[in-house]
């Protein structure tokens, strides 16, 4: 929903303010600018290092760790696989921490403790001691993604949300093109003595993660209610606009039945199937596209550099994406034209001939990484109800998890220098993706022909003042709700 559409929301606003729609425009728009100023940046440097600590082993594995740590046969590929069994294992107990304490607090204090562990990498030495240090760092980092969803939802319309979501997600290909830096940099460090460039890098990085965190937890306000920034006429304006745009998060109550809600959701599974689908290549990618890169040009360092434009094709396809939807592309199509160059880049990866056509393979499956913003502003768009927004963001993050698991595994050492059957893997799972994609945008379209005429009358009722926009029913969810409109 448009900053337009907002209405009068409080008797203690001005005539001037409140009356004149244009001046209630430039309002909301002065509101948001103070609300992005303090919230984004932070939400991005959260989803900035959590990739950045995840895709320090693609660099660490051009840089000697298997060698330093005695790795034998496929151990690279269950130290990587480590990370995301501790991840699926955290999501509902992390999960539980969300509903249980201000979600903010909950980011901060896992951003801190995930700095520790990063650090602790570097003292490491050998498979079963990284392997704990990863699964630790995994169950720490779980919280990423149904946090930031969470508190995205919370400040912003659902029109807003994606392109917020796309902003905070940029963190992702900042993390590939900053950890293709820092792997560089620290490759020209000792290679004779116990601490090796790779040790160098993950301490660097930790110890960056120790000041994100301060930060987070400072700064970061709890909910609207609690946002040092605005005046209480301005979050009663912000708060009416999510309310009238059936966004928010709801009020902070426990209710099972948002679980049974969550469980019995079809477009829960199908979001779940299509999470799966398109992060198995964004796990080759996070994992194994610096090995990929150094199995074609056979050098370290320049592979690194080489693996840094892969961030900004996956940070230009992400802004490309939400800021498509935030000028009224559907959501589906969104997705399945990030897929097309995905497939592309798969075929060429797998069968070009070339070096510069095998590059351009690597580059372009970078697309893949975007949908998934997509797919996280639908979860925050299309759930409504605390409880079930937080469980659904949980079933999204173990499906996370299980497609990361699943990707590296594809990475057979019988396989190098080629891979190839783990190259064909991004191909099939990203044409099926589209299946489900589409499938998605019939649902959302049946139910929605369902709730239209009553949705259009409670949005009259509203805008003659019969009914609260705000008074919603804490189990209400969008299952439940007669009027609930899906966005897709």
């Amino acid at each position: 929903m448009d900053e337009k559409l907002a209405s009068p929301v409080s008797s203690s606003h001005s005539a001037s303010s409140l009356d004149d729609p244009a001046a209630k425009v430039q309002e909301l728009k002065r509101i948001y600018r103070k609300i992005d100023l303090n919230i984004v940046p932070l939400m991005f440097f959260c989803y900035f290092l959590q990739f950045l600590d995840k895709v320090l082993v693609n660099y660490a594995n051009i840089m000697g760790i298997s060698k330093a740590l005695h790795f034998v046969g496929n151990d690279f590929s269950w130290m990587a696989t480590a990370f995301f069994i501790g991840y699926a294992v955290a999501e509902f107990p992390q999960g539980y921490l969300i509903q249980k304490f201000p979600v903010s607090k909950v980011l901060g204090f896992n951003v801190l403790l995930w700095g520790i562990v990063v650090c602790c990498t570097a003292a490491t030495q050998s498979f079963a001691s990284v392997a704990a240090v990863r699964t630790l760092l995994g169950m720490f980092e779980a919280v990423i993604t149904p946090a930031l969803v969470m508190i995205t939802s919370q400040w912003y319309t659902r029109k807003q949300a994606t392109l917020r979501t796309g902003i905070w997600y940029c963190g992702l290909g900042a993390g590939q093109v900053m950890g293709g830096l820092i792997s560089w940099a620290a490759q020209h460090g000792s290679t004779t003595s116990s601490f090796q460039g790779w040790r160098i890098m993950f301490v660097a990085v930790g110890v960056f993660n120790l000041f994100v965190a301060v930060a987070v937890i400072l700064l970061m306000p709890n909910s609207i209610t609690s946002a040092k920034f605005l005046t209480e006429d301005e979050k009663a304006l912000v708060e009416e606009v999510l309310a009238r745009d059936q966004a928010g998060s709801g009020k902070k109550v426990f209710h099972v039945s948002g679980i049974w809600d969550a469980l019995k959701d079809l477009q829960v599974w199908l979001l779940f199937v299509n999470t799966i689908l398109i992060v198995i290549p964004s796990g080759i990618i996070t994992t194994f596209s610096a090995t990929i890169i150094n199995s074609i040009f056979l050098t370290p360092m320049k592979s690194a550099l080489l693996n840094m434009p892969a961030g900004a094709i996956s940070i230009f396809a992400t802004l490309a994406g939400s800021y498509a939807i935030y000028f009224n592309l559907p959501r589906w199509l969104s997705i399945i034209a990030l897929l097309i160059p995905t497939i592309i880049g798969a075929a060429l990866m797998s069968f070009a001939k070339s070096k510069g056509g095998a590059l351009a393979g690597v580059y372009l499956i970078n697309f893949d990484v975007a949908p998934l913003a997509l797919i996280y502003a639908l979860v925050g768009a299309n759930t409504q109800g605390y409880t079930k927004k937080v469980t659904v963001n949980a079933i999204i993050a173990i499906a996370f998890s299980i497609a990361n698991i699943i990707g590296p595994q594809t990475f057979q050492v019988k396989d190098a220098p080629q891979y190839l059957p783990a190259k064909i893997t991004v191909l099939a799972v990203a044409a099926s993706s589209i299946v489900v994609t589409i499938l998605q945008r019939v649902l959302y379209g049946m139910r929605n022909a369902k709730t239209a005429a009553a949705r259009a009358v409670e949005v009259e009722a509203i805008n003659r003042g019969e009914i609260d926009a705000k008074a919603v029913d804490d189990e209400q969810t969008d299952m439940t709700n007669p009027t609930f409109q899906y966005v897709y």
